[in-house]
């Protein structure tokens, strides 16, 4: 659980760089936010049925039990996630309680401290809420590990490809059902049923990888995560007109593609052999922010905008503002993101994160050698 994948800071960090230029470098017509958060919950698939997986081993083994090994998952997931979100949630409260911060929307917040944003979004509001949208995809994360971890720790883990399959079924037919039936596109885009089956992508994808060195090699190669990346590249920039298609089945045929393409690029990251891929994803400043990828995604929706300040804009006057100014506000957004997520992350989720590797190392210790013993 410890484990480290070269390369997946640097794909974390690229992840959170097209969230950040969809959302502040006027690009929120484009695709890029909807592909950055989709290599994440590729990344997720790939990474927590792997761990569920090998948990799941120990209770096979008769080394542990279901309830020991669920609350060892939950608690590490909780000590990742929860500090600065909850934290940033009640900041808000407070800012809205004393009028620093627009009330308008203080009634999603319910919603977003049960992890339930996707649905207040979707089936509330009906409209994306600006600065509080982004929070929809931390909703279906989290929504996943209460669904995933109890279903694969309950079977055996020799069951666990099999049952990643029939989710991505499930989730495929869910697509085809909710395009056919007409359902609105923030539905859709938000729902957990249609984006569960992109982890379960991830976790077959990582599966398969582990078990076959053929395919592992074969996606390792250089010129394949190259295609890759160019298929993926082409299909985002088409995406958005994906929503006005009437055909359910080229809909989802052509979400299924994409999705595949991303679990594939993750897959190849995961088992790539090209030094030269490597090491531009570990390039340190990439990694770096990979590192503190999701303090970063948690906050930047909340950084100020000056491109969208009415007073900021009448005082270029009707020709609107510059490209410059475009510029100078981006680059001011990234750097006050970046400095508040690396605070974020040096002094509250690396302190807390300590504490997710300290429980387990006292949980696998004798007993005669754990603090209060009576056993000498």
């Amino acid at each position: 659980m410890n484990e480290r994948i070269r390369g997946f800071d640097g794909l974390r960090a690229l992840a959170v760089l097209l969230v950040f230029i969809h959302h502040k470098a006027m690009a929120a017509d484009s695709g890029l936010g909807h592909l950055g958060v989709w290599i994440f919950f590729a990344l997720s698939g790939f990474l927590i049925a792997d761990i569920l997986t090998k948990q799941r081993g120990r209770i096979d083994a008769g080394a542990s039990s279901f309830i020991a090994e669920l609350k060892r998952f939950l608690f590490r997931r909780t000590l990742r996630i929860f500090p600065v979100y909850y934290l940033l949630l009640v900041t808000l409260t407070l800012l809205m309680t004393v009028g620093l911060a627009g009330p308008e929307l203080a009634g999603g917040m319910p919603f977003h401290f049960a992890y339930l944003s996707n649905f207040w979004i979707a089936d509330v509001l009906h409209y994306w809420p600006g600065r509080y949208s982004h929070l929809w995809s931390l909703s279906v994360e989290e929504q996943f590990y209460l669904f995933f971890a109890p279903l694969l720790l309950a079977i055996g883990a020799k069951w666990h490809t099999r049952i990643c399959g029939a989710i991505f079924v499930a989730g495929v037919a869910t697509l085809l059902w909710m395009k056919a039936t007409q359902t609105p596109g923030i539905v859709i885009y938000t729902h957990p049923l249609a984006n569960f089956w992109l982890f379960a992508l991830g976790g077959i994808g990582g599966a398969w990888v582990r078990r076959n060195g053929t395919l592992g090699r074969c996606l390792g190669s250089l010129p394949v995560a190259l295609a890759l990346a160019g298929g993926i590249a082409l299909m985002c920039g088409v995406e958005p007109a994906w929503e006005r298609m009437t055909d359910p089945l080229r809909f989802t045929a052509l979400y299924v593609t994409y999705g595949a393409c991303i679990a594939a690029l993750v897959c190849a990251v995961a088992c790539s052999r090209s030094a030269m891929l490597l090491a531009c994803l570990e390039w340190k400043p990439l990694a770096a922010l990979g590192k503190i990828s999701y303090g970063f995604y948690l906050y930047h929706g909340f950084m100020p905008d000056l491109t969208r300040n009415a007073r900021v804009a009448a005082m270029f006057g009707p020709s609107g503002m510059p490209a410059w100014a475009h510029a100078a506000s981006f680059a001011a957004s990234f750097l006050l993101t970046l400095m508040l997520a690396g605070l974020s992350w040096r002094f509250i989720e690396e302190p807390v994160l300590r504490l997710k590797n300290r429980r387990p190392a006292q949980e696998n210790r004798p007993p005669e050698s754990r603090p209060g013993s009576l056993i000498r």
